[in-house]
């Protein structure tokens, strides 16, 4: 792995981390080397959100439009910014999405909850597996988010029923859908040789890393805004500013 490769690399596992001082030292590092790395501005521009450093974030976004002023992820940010949107950071863990055939599983919920309530969740918080008449709902500190799909939902609740537990992590969300990542945790002397998921042809192992940079565009990416009184005057000039950036997309100042 050449000497980019593995900046970009630490970069990435820094905002996972959240450590946003080395996110800082890294992009910047990256785009000494190259300032035209869309993606270290992109991570640069989320890293000064996170530090409460509007005017960089502004001035990083900027740099990142000029470069593709079409990029989702730097429009999406750009928006965020725009309209002064707080969200929780994602609470990732080295080895919690680490699949293992059969014993692992991610899948969508539905009969999703209020927009309200998913605002208020991030990427990796536990979720609770709670049965009922004919499915399995999903609840993170003690709210309802969603349930599992029905022969899913009869399948596992056979098997808690007789023994078996399991874990639940968000693995990732928006406004119109939200995974969760399930995990076996214990299998009773009953259920021994039955696993708890279906192992498929396309059934393989990963790893966190190789969320690479997708984490990027989810909704719930790291982008904690908090107003005070000292710039609050100045919301109106960055809107400003915003509005010109999409009209000429205007450098890095």
């Amino acid at each position: 792995m050449n000497h980019r490769a593995t900046l970009t690399q630490q970069a990435i596992q820094a905002a996972k981390k959240q450590d946003w001082a080395s996110a800082l030292t890294l992009n910047q590092e990256l785009l000494n080397s190259d300032s035209k790395d869309l993606a270290a501005y992109n991570r640069l521009g989320v890293a000064y959100l996170q530090l409460n450093d509007k005017k960089n974030a502004l001035k990083a976004f900027k740099a990142a439009q000029k470069i593709d002023k079409h990029s989702p992820i730097t429009n999406k940010h750009l928006n965020k910014l725009k309209q002064n949107k707080s969200i929780q950071a994602p609470a990732f863990s080295q080895s919690q999405f680490i699949e293992e055939p059969g014993k692992t599983k991610t899948t969508f919920l539905h009969r999703l909850a209020s927009k309200k309530i998913l605002e208020k969740i991030s990427v990796g918080k536990a979720g609770k597996l709670i049965s009922k008449n004919r499915y399995i709902s999903i609840e993170v500190d003690g709210e309802y988010v969603g349930a599992l799909p029905e022969d899913l939902s009869f399948r596992l609740t056979k098997l808690m029923k007789t023994g078996n537990s399991y874990d639940c992590f968000i693995k990732s969300l928006n406004e119109n859908e939200c995974s969760v990542f399930l995990k076996e945790t214990d299998r009773s002397k009953r259920n021994l040789n039955t696993n708890s998921f279906c192992i498929t042809k396309t059934t393989h192992t990963t790893h966190l890393d190789s969320l690479d940079e997708n984490y990027l565009d989810q909704e719930t990416v790291p982008v904690v805004i908090i107003s005070t009184d000292e710039d609050s005057d100045g919301s109106e000039k960055i809107n400003s500013e915003i509005k010109s950036i999409a009209k000429d997309g205007n450098s890095l100042t």
